[in-house]
């Protein structure tokens, strides 16, 4: 007796095991994929690390990923997908990038070390996308490409911090 035939002659029995089956997936699966916000991953209010009672929160680990993949792509003349960097282990260093940046933060705090106001414009002005020609664009300009991007100029301000 092959095994189709013994399928056709336990059909009912085979159609509750596959009910149930059905309804354990819905029971069990549905509700976690509706309590996260975009496909499989953590909360953007999660924290994926902690480091000195500091945490990195999903959605700036999203968002840096999706920076370097933008970045990635742009150099590879869109070559490269997301699968690829997460074969190369592209997450597991912005992690580690952020968890190293953190301790060394907790660390500079322990020891006292702080950045001046006129070190943070420095470093500020410094920065390839806010000059033109070498040159700072101007506060105004300033303003409008961080509102545009969705930022603030406390949050560029604390980051660059």
């Amino acid at each position: 007796m092959t095994m189709l035939d013994r399928m056709r002659r336990h059909r009912n029995w085979l159609k509750w095991s596959l009910g149930l089956v059905c309804l354990a997936f819905v029971i069990f699966y549905i509700p976690d994929f509706l309590s996260t916000t975009s496909g499989p991953g953590a909360i953007p209010d999660d924290a994926v690390a902690t480091i000195d009672g500091e945490e990195i929160r999903a959605d700036e680990f999203r968002r840096i990923y999706q920076n370097e993949l933008q970045r990635y792509q742009q150099s590879a003349g869109g070559q490269i997908s997301a699968e690829l960097l997460k074969q190369i282990g592209v997450d597991r260093q912005i992690l580690q990038e952020l968890v190293d940046e953190r301790a060394a933060m907790a660390e500079a705090e322990r020891l006292g070390i702080t950045v001046s106001d006129q070190e943070l414009a420095q470093r500020i002005f410094a920065i390839p996308a806010f000059q033109e020609n070498g040159a700072f664009i101007g506060a105004q300009r300033y303003q409008q490409l961080l509102t545009s991007n969705g930022l603030t100029t406390s949050a560029v301000e604390t980051s660059a911090r």
